[in-house]
């Protein structure tokens, strides 16, 4: 049933991105320290027969894992589909350029380079300069790049220079999505481009779950955190980590308590955490919930049902930092995942 799998396997960074979920933590009081996944972890997938590999950056970056070569190398001896989010600001060119030669057709990395120099590192803490010689030594060495970029009101009017840039060195595509919140430091881009769902919750009062598209097709793909701990995608595990200190008596911290050693890539196949977890059968069960979050304008209060008892809250807009425990871990498909909804990805905006 799990076809592919995306790793959190490092919550090392040398960058402290503001809408990171890793920083966001950090400002809410639960700095968790470099904690990095056991390589064993990484073998018992392969040896599960999972040939579609992602390393992601979603509390961490990948690059940063001590072992991270013996990492990719064992990936890529076995065949696997290969591929890797990162900021690209650590080793130098010649680094870049051999795992380039590693990588083979299907493979690609997804540089993060926010605009150009003065726009990225207003954002990044990463030098913009060493993460496009960095891209363009990987290209060089036979891999597949994307350029991906984080819209900004700071960086909008650079995206044609930025495209045009992306092409001249053979970058396979430039990803240009909307970022996951905005504040009065980094703000929304000025220009209409597509709604995020949080916008059309905000504005329309609602997300009918039923036009929702899952992109880990519940189930076929999963996300595994830097503890082993298997979840439905990236963005359930990473509100998890908000939610449990805020909603203690919620039905899915209870039951990722009751499970969590059954839940762990270490201890059960994954086929078998997607068949019989209780937490996956209620974050699927969830998802497509009509009685889902809702905004309600005229009070401005989050209303929505947990699996136990209705509960408002009230919505934050005016701090950034304080809007998170908002959100159920019950419904990040309905305000918060970049999933598909009507046809259109609502944190895409280009993708070309």
């Amino acid at each position: 049933m799990v076809e592919s799998v995306q790793i959190g396997i490092t919550t090392r960074c040398n960058s402290h991105c503001f809408f990171c979920f890793r920083e966001e933590l950090k400002r809410a009081g639960r700095k968790e320290g470099n904690v990095d996944l056991p390589f064993e972890a990484i073998e018992k997938i392969i040896d599960q027969g999972i040939r579609d590999i992602q390393l992601c950056g979603n509390r961490g970056e990948a690059i940063f894992h001590p072992d991270i070569e013996r990492i990719i190398d064992t990936i890529k001896s076995s065949g696997s589909r290969f591929e890797m989010n990162t900021n690209g600001g650590r080793f130098d060119t010649n680094w870049w350029y051999n795992l380039g030669q590693k990588m083979t057709e299907g493979d690609q990395v997804t540089f993060a380079l926010d605009g150009l120099k003065t726009s990225h590192e207003y954002y990044r803490d990463t030098k913009w300069i060493d993460v496009f010689n960095n891209m363009k030594a990987f290209i060089k060495g036979g891999g597949t790049a994307v350029w991906q970029v984080v819209l900004f009101r700071h960086n909008e009017n650079e995206i044609k220079t930025i495209k045009a840039l992306s092409k001249s060195i053979g970058c396979r595509k430039t990803w240009i999505i909307n970022s996951r919140i905005y504040n009065n430091k980094f703000k929304k881009p000025i220009k209409e481009f597509n709604k995020t769902k949080e916008d059309m919750l905000l504005t329309e009062g609602n997300v009918n779950p039923e036009n929702i598209e899952c992109r880990f097709g519940l189930g076929k793909r999963v996300y595994i955190g830097v503890d082993g701990s298997v979840w439905p995608c990236c963005f359930s595990r990473c509100h998890y980590g908000f939610k449990e200190r805020a909603y203690k008596g919620n039905q899915i911290t209870r039951l990722y308590k009751e499970e969590y050693d059954f839940i762990n890539v270490m201890n059960t196949p994954l086929d078998d955490i997607v068949k019989k977890s209780k937490l996956f059968k209620q974050m699927f069960s969830n998802m497509h919930n009509s009685h889902g979050v809702r905004y309600d304008p005229e009070h401005d209060y989050m209303i929505s049902k947990d699996a136990d008892k209705p509960i408002m809250y009230k919505n934050p807009n005016k701090d950034a930092m304080a809007r998170h425990p908002r959100y159920m871990i019950n419904f990040p498909c309905q305000v918060y995942c970049n999933n598909k909804i009507d046809g259109k990805n609502r944190r895409d905006i280009e993708n070309v």
